[in-house]
């Protein structure tokens, strides 16, 4: 990308042109923001950053199953919604998804992050967020101050802002699938006590199997939230409190054809590789040896979170902030992937395990000829389709993920200038343990495991072919647990120079220290369910157990420090147009993705592993009226970054640089009772850097040129309908760029009816069409019999929700 910044030049002037060829234009942009703003209450349209925002009524129109498919609308965010309510993988403006999760984007809470990290390995962020009526505005910061404002978040922020009781009211309502299985009841309810105090509390609680069906409740529980807000003469002190408990399905790589559609028997948009059968399991343990498990544990989050908000007056011209919040986290992640698929005419084909076994007969481990072997005339047509799956359990315990934040700063306020001296204290423990089977299932819409054998005898033990991973050399047992300690001070000054030229400058610096241990597993034979007859059965035969004795030999001790900056301006043209722009730079400090890599020797992280920068440059043009509004952002983001990806078998270690440039384009336009929403985000993304060089000049992995989203709405007297139409162009699964995952195009409907003044019906409809959309790709193919196979995630298919809605 060496002519990137000459591109740059010339895009911004023709983005600027563009921009003011349009007809006069919305006043959407006079929406107050607060997220990583050096001035608190500036309106977008003042504010020298991008930033990106959705109301309640917003949300709720997009028809979003997660947060994760909140986010898909806004320009410049990738959100590969597809993994359920949790472990989702997000990025902002090209920057790479490396490994898993939001590494250089932090989500929040009311201004306070959810994680320190958020590529935590199978403890992302989002996993403890869920979105509910509570919620206000979502407000997404991309680039600028986003590097000051916080730790870990160079490439943005995504803030859920929650309703604090300013007006008395509250709504109650329920929920059911109507094509698949679901209920939920929503409420909230707020407003002031007395002059001088307001609340709110709000939260929901659901059952039913999810959006994929798996015959059971996967998805069970909910949250309450609340705060409590006392006003003073020049300040206020507010309380927030949550409480989590939610468990839902985890959706991995499961089969499908290589021209990413549904196999015979197995619906990519509907079915999943979550097998009733995986629901009660004897795993291996830690000390104790073994423990019990289940698939329908999912991806279960426990979140306790308590924080305050002090800003308070001291002085006419000097106030103070105080905010703090503490987030006790933990809970399960078990997940079925699909690790290799194979032909029920090879069965030694599908795992190491098997193979010179002479495998050459299958009987399903439950249901009424349990323990049968099939005729071979059964085996060949399994399922319509003569397929097997090697799949491997990621079965976690998230042991604790509790962290602390704490962000005190003092501002003081001259004639057109406020100066912000601050100091953010946090903490953030991983306490991690990883333990992995291996079984062998087929591929159909009620998945099942299923037995192998050999001449009548059979090899597994209720379709388990190990107590660990042998095919990927038994790499992922393990016991991580990570203390990470963080100070930072900022300093930030916002200054108007003239009416109409605002100017921010900020710096920060990080400093911190993380201390633990990571122990992988070792592997024997052992007679697990105690049975007496561990040799000779395949899974007794390969049993992985954490190393207890290397929970004091292989540690984490490694410490940083590190600047970041930003400079921002915004200058009003006239009274409804404005352009702005910043350059900024920042680094996110790596956690216990350092110990998959092989970065440690003897606890001391390898030389450029702790901290990865990212520098971003953008030019913007906002144009706000009565009727149109538009929002347009050309970036361009240059990004280091190391990781890991332990279950990779192309290798873990990554070491890459990466160029990114692009345009944002977000507008709105009124046409009577008709509201247009729209988003559309180019990019030109690059890997210029590599420890494998091979890789040089390639596009990075799962980064589409061009994301895009429309939503048209009509009101007609108290009624409203609508559709979001998001779309995204062919992608590469894999930084090899071997492989193109097709583009897609989908559509959510919605319809709000007003059966009384108070009581609203709604219908909502994700997916509409129920198209099949790949989000991620594992590498490789299996081709059987001509036809070629893939393991993938698409979003989910269909799902239709009608919602009785009751406002007081």
């Amino acid at each position: 990308m060496t002519q990137s910044r000459f591109r740059l030049t010339a895009l911004a002037s023709a983005l600027l042109v563009t921009s003011v060829a349009q007809p006069a234009l919305a006043g959407v942009l006079e929406e107050v923001v607060v997220t990583g703003t050096p001035k608190k209450g500036v309106s977008k349209f003042d504010a020298t950053v991008s930033i990106n925002t959705l109301s309640e009524e917003q949300i709720t129109q997009l028809a979003p199953r997660s947060a994760a498919e909140v986010l898909r609308t806004i320009p410049g965010i990738r959100s590969e919604s597809s993994a359920g309510e949790g472990n989702t993988n997000i990025a902002v403006r090209g920057v790479p998804v490396a490994a898993g999760g939001s590494k250089f984007v932090q989500l929040q809470e009311d201004g306070m992050p959810i994680m320190q990290f958020g590529d935590i390995v199978v403890g992302t962020a989002d996993q403890f967020l869920r979105i509910d009526s509570s919620v206000r505005t979502v407000e997404a910061l991309k680039g600028s101050t986003a590097a000051t404002a916080t730790s870990n978040a160079p490439a943005g922020i995504i803030n859920f802002i929650s309703k604090t009781g300013e007006d008395e009211g509250g709504s109650v309502s329920i929920a059911t699938g109507l094509d698949y299985d679901n209920f939920r009841t929503d409420f909230e309810y707020g407003g002031p006590i007395n002059d001088e105090w307001r609340f709110h509390v709000g939260g929901f609680y659901r059952e039913g199997e999810g959006a994929r069906e798996v015959d059971f409740n996967a998805s069970k529980g909910g949250q309450i939230k609340a705060n409590l807000t006392r006003e003073f003469d020049g300040g206020y002190v507010r309380f927030y409190a949550k409480y989590l408990n939610d468990s839902v399905p985890t959706y991995l790589p499961m089969p499908m054809t290589g021209s990413q559609g549904s196999i015979s028997g197995f619906d990519a948009g509907t079915s999943s590789n979550i097998s009733n059968d995986l629901r009660n399991v004897l795993t291996t343990g830690g000390v104790s040896g073994v423990r019990r498990s289940g698939i329908d544990d999912g991806n279960h989050s426990e979140a306790k979170s308590f924080g305050m908000d002090f800003v308070f007056d001291i002085a006419e011209d000097l106030t103070v902030s105080e905010r703090f919040r503490y987030n006790q986290n933990s809970g399960t992640f078990f997940g079925a992937f699909s690790a290799a698929i194979g032909s029920t005419s090879d069965l030694e084909s599908l795992s190491t395990m098997l193979a010179g076994t002479g495998a050459d007969g299958l009987a399903y481990v439950s249901g009424a000829n349990a323990g049968v072997e099939l005729s071979a005339e059964d085996v060949a047509s399994l399922n319509g389709n003569g397929l097997l799956q090697n799949i491997r359990t990621f079965d976690n315990e998230l042991e604790s993920l509790d962290n602390f934040t704490n962000d005190l700063r003092l501002t003081k306020f001259f004639d057109n200038i406020n100066v912000t001296l601050g100091y953010y204290k946090a903490t953030q423990e991983i306490d991690v343990d990883w333990f992995w089977q291996t079984y062998v299932q087929d591929v159909s819409d009620q998945a099942r495991l299923m037995d192998v054998y050999a001449g009548g005898n059979r090899l597994t033990q209720n379709g388990q072919l190990a107590y660990g991973s042998p095919d990927w050399g038994n790499c992922c047992t393990r016991d991580t647990y990570l203390e990470a300690d963080l100070d930072a001070f900022y300093l930030s000054v916002n200054a108007e120079l003239t009416e109409r030229l605002t100017v921010d400058a900020s710096v920060r610096y990080d400093t911190g220290d993380a201390n633990g241990h990571y122990a992988f597993g070792t592997t024997l034979a052992d007679d697990i369910n105690n049975d007496g007859t561990s040799v000779g059965q395949l899974a007794e035969t390969s049993v992985t157990y954490i190393d207890q004795a290397q929970l004091t030999s292989s540690k984490f001790d490694y410490d940083w420090d590190y600047w970041s900056y930003s400079l921002a301006a915004n200058y009003l043209v006239t009274d409804y147009l404005a352009v702005f722009g910043s350059v900024s730079q920042g680094s996110r400090v790596n956690a216990d993705r350092l110990g998959d890599g092989g970065y440690l020797l003897n606890g001391t992280a390898a030389s450029g592993s702790v901290e990865n920068e990212l520098t971003s440059y953008e030019l913007g043009v906002k144009w706000d009226s009565e009727y149109y509004s538009l929002f347009s952002t050309l970036f361009y983001v240059e990004t280091d970054d190391v990781n890991s990806e332990a279950t990779n078998p192309n290798g873990s270690t990554r070491v890459r640089g990466y160029e990114s440039l692009g345009l944002e384009l977000e507008g709105t336009a009124q046409f009577g009772d008709l509201l247009l929403r729209g988003s559309l985000t180019w990019t030109d993304a690059e890997i210029v850097s590599s420890n494998d060089p091979s890789l040089i000049g390639n596009t990075p992995r799962r980064q589409a040129d061009f994301v895009w989203s429309l939503s048209p709405s009509y009101v007609f007297g108290e009624h409203v309908v609508g559709a979001t139409v998001i779309g995204t162009t062919d992608a590469y699964d894999q930084d090899d760029n071997t492989y193109e995952m097709d583009g897609y195009v989908y559509a959510n409907l919605f319809a709000d009816f007003a059966l009384a003044e108070s009581l609203h019906l709604i219908l909502t409809v994700n997916n509409v069409t129920d198209e099949v959309g790949l989000t991620e790709k594992e590498g490789g193919s299996t081709v059987i019999d001509g036809t070629e196979y893939i393991r993938a995630r698409s979003i989910a298919g269909r799902t239709t929700e009608l919602k009785l809605k009751y406002t007081f």
